[in-house]
C-alpha cells in the first residue's frame, strides 16, 4: 500500500511530463523499493527490542528520624538515619540508615540488623543491604538470616528475591528444619515451594543419620531430602547406604534409592537397582540384580526381588533367586535355586518347634525353598518340589519327588533327610518308595528298594546302606578280570549292603531271605530292573550352572569371573592335565 501511494503522488507532479523527471521517478522508485527491501531484512534478521513499559516501582519512605535530599554529579540522593522503614511493593525494610539513588531505584542500607520482611511468613536479615528496586533483588552481608514457619538459613552473604521468595548464598550457609540441619558450599531456597537446594561438601544430620553428598535437594515442610548425586547415609548404628538417586522421608523415616544402592549393615550387605526401605519397620524391598551377602554366614543369595525384615533376620527372595553358601573351609560351595528362597530366624532349639511354641533363648537360622529346587554342592545335586534346613540339627529335608545324587549313585524317595555334620553329609534317610540305584556301566545298574532306608556316608562315599520294610536289590557280580559274570536278586524284610571304596562288598539278608543268581548271558541288562526303577540322570544337575536359573544375570558374580571366563579356564585345566597325561605315557 505504501508504495502504491507513492507512485500516485509523484505521477501527478507537473514535470511528469520530461524525459529527465521520468527518470528522476525511475530513480525514486528504484531507491523506496531498495530501502523496503532493506527495512523488511531487518525487521527479518533484527527484531526490534521491546520497550519495557511496565511502570517501575519506586522504593518508597515509611518512616525515618531524619532526612537529607542531595544532588550530587552522579544523580539525587536521599540520605535516611534513625529507625528507617521503607517499603518496596508488598516487602517491608528496616534499618538505622540508609542511602537512597532515586534515578537508580537503589538502596544501600547499614545497622546492626537490616531486616527485610515480606508478608507473616518470611523475614530476611543481615548488617548491610544493597537492594536494586527495579530488579527487586538484595544482597545482604554481615550475620545474614532467611527464615520461614519451616526452617532457619544462616550465611555469611545472602542473595533474596523479594518477587519470587528465592534466597541463596555461594559462600556456604546452614539450614534448620526442626531437628535436621543442613550445610553446604553453595545453596537455594524457594520459599514459595518450601524448597532448598544444595551444591557442593553438603551435609545432612539429624539424631539417626547423617547423609554426605555432592548436591541434596531438601523439602522443608514435608522434610524430605531427594537425591542428585552420588550421596552416602550413615545412621547411628553405624549402618551404611550408598545410592546415587532416590529420596528419604525424615519424618516418616521411610525411603527409596535408586541406580544401583548399596546398604551395609554389620556383616549383611544388600546391592540393587532399586531399593524401598523403611528405618521403623526395619523392612526393605530390593529389586532387580539384586544381591544380598552375609559374611558371617558365608552366604550370597542373588535375586530380582528379595523381600527382607530385620527384626526377624527374615530374606525371602524370588524371582530366579539363587543362594551361593560357602562352608568354613572354603572348600565346598552350595549352590541352591528355586522359585522362592526364605531365610528367617527363631528363638528354638529344635527345628520341630517351628511351627509349634518358641521357647528358649538360642537363635537358630531356618531356610526354606520350594517349588522347583536345585541343588550342588562338591559332588552332590539335588532336585525336589521343596527343601527346609534347620540350623539347630542341621537336617536337610526335601519334600515332593526329591532326586538326589551323588556321583553315580541316585537316591529317590517320597522324601529324603541329609544329616550334615561337619559341612559334610554323613547320613541320608529315604521315606516310603525308597529307592537307591547306582549306575555301573551301560545299562547296568545296581538296584536297591525298600519302604524306608537309611545310607551312611564316609569321606563322601557311600559306607551302609540298611533297607527297612519289602526289600529288594539286584547287584551285578564282576570276576577278577573285572568282567560282569551275572547278578544277584535278593528279597527280604531287612537288607544291608555294605560298600569298600564305593563297591559293593557284602549283602546281609535278614527275615525270610530270598537270593537268586542269574548268569550274564541270560541277562537283558536294558530291562533287569526292580519294579518302580525310574532314572532322572537327565535331570540331575551335573554342575553349578545347571542350578543357576538365569545365567546372563548371574554369571558375573560366580567366583568374581563370568561363566564364559570360567569355562575357558576349566577348559585349560583339562588340556594341561591331558597333555601332562600324555607326556607321562610317552615317558
Amino acid at each position: 500500500m505504501y508504495l502504491q501511494w507513492l507512485f500516485l503522488f509523484v505521477l501527478k507532479r507537473d514535470n511528469l511530463h520530461s524525459i529527465f523527471d521520468i527518470k528522476k521517478i525511475s530513480f525514486s522508485l528504484f531507491f523506496v523499493l531498495v530501502a523496503s527491501a532493506t527495512l523488511a531484512q531487518k525487521s527479518i534478521y533484527f527484531p526490534p527490542i521491546k520497550k519495557d513499559t511496565a511502570q517501575k516501582k519506586k522504593i518508597e519512605i515509611i518512616k525515618s528520624d531524619s532526612l537529607i535530599f542531595q544532588t550530587l554529579e552522579l544523580g539525587r540522593y536521599r540520605k535516611l538515619i534513625g529507625n528507617v522503614k521503607l517499603k518496596h511493593i508488598d516487602a517491608y525494610m528496616f534499618c538505622d540508615s540508609a542511602i537512597i539513588d532515586i534515578e537508580a531505584n537503589y538502596m544501600t542500607a547499614y545497622g546492626k540488623q537490616v531486616h527485610i520482611k515480606k508478608g507473616d511468613s518470611i523475614d530476611v536479615w543481615g548488617n548491610f543491604l544493597e537492594y536494586f528496586g527495579d530488579q527487586k533483588f538484595g544482597r545482604l552481608t554481615g550475620m545474614c538470616s532467611m527464615r520461614d514457619n519451616t526452617m532457619i538459613l544462616t550465611t555469611p552473604e545472602l542473595n533474596y528475591n523479594t518477587e519470587t521468595d528465592i534466597g541463596s548464598y555461594m559462600s556456604g550457609g546452614r539450614l534448620v528444619n526442626k531437628e535436621t540441619t543442613i550445610t553446604s558450599a553453595i545453596g537455594y531456597y524457594y520459599h514459595q515451594q518450601s524448597t532448598a537446594v544444595f551444591y557442593g561438601d553438603v551435609v545432612l544430620k539429624d539424631k539417626e543419620r547423617t547423609i554426605y553428598a555432592d548436591s541434596l535437594r531438601y523439602n522443608t515442610t514435608k522434610e524430605i531430602a531427594y537425591f542428585i548425586t552420588k550421596t552416602t547415609i550413615i545412621d547411628k548404628d553405624s549402618n551404611i547406604i550408598v545410592t546415587n538417586s532416590g529420596y528419604y522421608d525424615t519424618k516418616l523415616e521411610k525411603a527409596f534409592f535408586g541406580n544401583n544402592t548399596e546398604i551395609k549393615k554389620g556383616d549383611a550387605s544388600v546391592k540393587a537397582e532399586t531399593i524401598d526401605y523403611d528405618n521403623k519397620t526395619k523392612i526393605a524391598i530390593a529389586k532387580n540384580n539384586v544381591v544380598f551377602q552375609d559374611s558371617s554366614e558365608r552366604t550370597t543369595m542373588l535375586s530380582n526381588y528379595i523381600y527382607s525384615d530385620e527384626n526377624k533376620s527374615l530374606v525371602l527372595a524370588y524371582r530366579d533367586p539363587l543362594m551361593i553358601s560357602v562352608s568354613e573351609n572354603q572348600k565346598d560351595t552350595m549352590y541352591l535355586s528355586a522359585d522362592t528362597l526364605l531365610t528367617y530366624k527363631i528363638v528354638s532349639t529344635d527345628s520341630l518347634q517351628v511351627n509349634d511354641s518358641i521357647s528358649g533363648n538360642d537363635s537358630i537360622k531356618i531356610l526354606k525353598a520350594w517349588h522347583h529346587m536345585k541343588l550342588i554342592q562338591g559332588k552332590m545335586s539335588a532336585i525336589a518340589d521343596s527343601l527346609f534346613y534347620s540350623e539347630s540339627d542341621s537336617i536337610f529335608k526335601m519334600y515332593y519327588a526329591p532326586a538326589l545324587w551323588m556321583d553315580s549313585t541316585q537316591i529317590t524317595g517320597d522324601s529324603i533327610y541329609l544329616y550334615n555334620r561337619n559341612n559334610e553329609i554323613y547320613k541320608v534317610d529315604i521315606y516310603n518308595n525308597a529307592f537307591i540305584i547306582n549306575l555301573q556301566d551301560v545299562e547296568i545298574y545296581n538296584q536297591t528298594k525298600g519302604k524306608f532306608m537309611q545310607a551312611f556316608l564316609k569321606n563322601k562315599e557311600m559306607e551302609k546302606v540298611d533297607v527297612d520294610g519289602n526289600a529288594e536289590s539286584i547287584y551285578f557280580i564282576k570276576d577278577k578280570e573285572n568282567a560282569y559274570n551275572g547278578a544277584n536278586k535278593s528279597s527280604s524284610a531287612f537288607i544291608t549292603v555294605s560298600f569298600d571304596k564305593g563297591e559293593v562288598n557284602r549283602i546281609k539278608l535278614t527275615g525270610t531271605p530270598e537270593a537268586e543268581f542269574t548268569p550274564m548271558k541270560k541277562i537283558n541288562a536294558s530291562t533287569y530292573r526292580l519294579d518302580g526303577f525310574t532314572w532322572y540322570g537327565n535331570k540331575q544337575p551335573l554342575t553349578k550352572y545347571d542350578v543357576i536359573r538365569d545365567k546372563a544375570q548371574y554369571e558375573k558374580y560366580i567366583n568374581g569371573l563370568p561363566i564364559k571366563k570360567v569355562e575357558i579356564i576349566e577348559e585349560k585345566k583339562e588340556e594341561n592335565s591331558m597333555e601332562t597325561e600324555q607326556d607321562n605315557k610317552e615317558e
